[in-house]
């Protein structure tokens, strides 16, 4: 990083910035320098078809860190979004010197300023970096916060680093799974007995409680989480800019900026061969789930609220408040297969009921963006 601060000062940076905001208006471009040596320090950057898209997508943002691979090393941090496709979406980067507190306070802050004028509450997923959870509680109190399921289970199997054989750790992590998991409470507490006989109660108790509930049990997590548990979108954005992280900094930004421009236009060719009032991925997850509401019988209970059952089990559906008693309805944000008997019993169509769908109407409205486009 040293050697990029030697070798190029502020005026590419500058231009690059005039660049960018004289042929994608509305982008944003925050440059920073040292004000001893007017040498750069860090930069962020989110181009207008991206903040413009993101209207249009999942209100989910991806926030993660990965290091540049090029001589000047550095890190490069990222907020990416998932569209209505259940593909990835590229928003805001910032390149920096490192995951410091410091640079995730000069990310957000402008990510904040992008975000408040779409009038959204944004969930975000992240890994738990130190850096990142400061000043995520400074800049973004409010908003909904999980933390990656993976990235807990490595560290809940460190725990057992050297105490116990690889039988024991994946017993251990299984338990864990259905805790994590758990849709209500009694389905948590009763896994987590489970996992304290398994794991051990001071090991299992040291980690549990140590992080708050709501950000990575189902059953506590207040908010539309999506049905995500991890941060692979993150992951997958990392793996699709690699070749991108070894060019030097402006290198690097300018290449990705054209390597998400050919991945929008291509999103809108492909987008004009959809057929179906959903996106291709929603309409198939859509379709499986009808198919699973068939073996339910639907009683009406009073306006709006039905009992679904089966000869095992029974819920209640009420459709005024997108809610159901398994609670995946909620945690999903998309109809659980007896929200859909009940709407099928109420003689709706549920291609159409917007309502009846939740938040996932938001893949019409990024079909007819993608469509824009062109």
């Amino acid at each position: 990083m040293s050697n990029f601060k030697s070798t190029y000062g502020y005026e590419i940076s500058y231009k690059f910035r005039e660049a960018v905001l004289e042929t994608n208006p509305g982008s944003s471009v925050v440059l920073e320098v040292d004000e001893s040596t007017e040498r750069f320090k860090r930069v962020f950057v989110a181009y207008a078809g991206q903040i413009q898209g993101f209207n249009f997508s999942l209100p989910v943002l991806y926030v993660d860190g990965a290091f540049g691979k090029s001589k000047y090393k550095g890190h490069i941090l990222a907020a990416t979004g998932r569209n209505g496709n259940k593909c990835f979406f590229p928003l805001a980067l910032c390149f920096c010197d490192s995951e410091t507190e410091e640079n995730w306070l000069f990310f957000f802050k402008n990510l904040k300023a992008l975000l408040e004028p779409q009038g959204r509450i944004i969930t975000f997923i992240s890994d738990r970096d130190v850096g990142l959870l400061k000043a995520f509680d400074l800049i973004f109190p409010g908003n909904p916060h999980l933390y990656c399921y993976h990235h807990l289970r490595y560290n809940l199997s460190r725990k057992y680093k050297n105490k116990g054989g690889e039988i024991v750790v994946a017993n251990v992590l299984q338990k864990f799974f259905k805790v994590a998991y758990a849709s209500i409470e009694k389905s948590f507490y009763f896994h987590l007995k489970n996992l304290r006989d398994e794991g051990g109660a001071t090991t299992i108790d040291e980690f549990i409680w140590e992080i708050s509930l709501e950000h990575w049990c189902r059953a506590f997590f207040k908010g539309c989480r999506y049905g995500i548990m991890a941060n692979g979108i993150a992951e997958s954005f990392n793996n699709w800019i690699v070749a991108e992280r070894s060019l030097p900094p402006f290198a690097m930004l300018d290449q990705t900026r054209m390597k998400e421009m050919k991945m929008m236009l291509e999103r809108s060719v492909e987008s004009k061969s959809w057929t179906t009032k959903l996106t291709p991925k929603m309409e198939k997850r859509l379709k499986e789930q009808l198919d699973r509401s068939r073996v339910f019988r639907v009683i009406a209970s009073h306006e709006n609220v039905y009992e679904v059952r089966n000869d095992k089990y029974s819920y209640s559906v009420d459709l005024s408040t997108r809610t159901c008693s398994c609670v995946k309805w909620q945690i999903n944000c998309f109809p659980c297969a007896h929200a859909l008997a009940a709407i099928r019993g109420a003689k709706l169509d549920v291609t159409t009921r917007r309502k009846a769908l939740a938040d996932e109407k938001k893949n019409q409205a990024d079909k007819a963006f993608f469509r824009r486009l062109s």
